[in-house]
């Protein structure tokens, strides 16, 4: 099923096992591998190209939420998310230093007329309280993906 436009029920994290920034990227990465969205052999590129965009600046919002993004790139076929939290938090260099509890990865194709939309959306959801308090208060993979359905259908402005 397909969440948000571009975030398949599949690609959930409900608690992510990594304790840094490279290791959250290698697990959302890891999931679009085991989705069938990327291959194996595009991982450490991938992981690569995701973190030299962290390096040039952090896509930690604030607020507990990080939008890391890749998007012109040949590793996948159309655009595809990642939705990974994690409980402890994970220091990603976000804007208010804080850690980041809510991670959404988007990888685009090049030439994707939907990867500007998304993040949009995504930009918009990372400051609705009352989404990201229930994504965080979800208990299982079930309840995330009925917190995504929910922001899928209203608007989030």
């Amino acid at each position: 099923m397909r969440l948000l436009g571009f975030l398949d029920s599949d690609n959930i994290i409900p608690e992510l096992s990594a304790a840094s920034r490279e290791e959250a990227m290698q697990e959302m990465v890891g999931t679009l591998i085991s989705s069938g969205a990327m291959q194996e052999d595009d991982r450490k590129a991938a992981v690569e190209a995701i973190l030299e965009r962290e390096h040039r600046g952090s896509t930690g919002i604030g607020g507990g939420i990080a939008l890391p993004h890749l998007r012109e790139t040949s590793f996948v076929k159309e655009v595809h998310g990642v939705f990974g939290r994690s409980s402890s938090g994970i220091a990603f260099g976000a804007v208010d230093g804080q850690p980041v509890h809510l991670f959404f990865l988007l990888v685009a194709p090049a030439g994707s007329d939907d990867y500007k939309p998304a993040l949009t959306h995504l930009a918009r959801v990372g400051r609705n309280s009352h989404f990201l308090r229930f994504l965080k208060e979800a208990v299982d993979t079930d309840e995330i993906v009925g917190v995504l359905e929910e922001m899928a259908s209203e608007s989030v402005d």
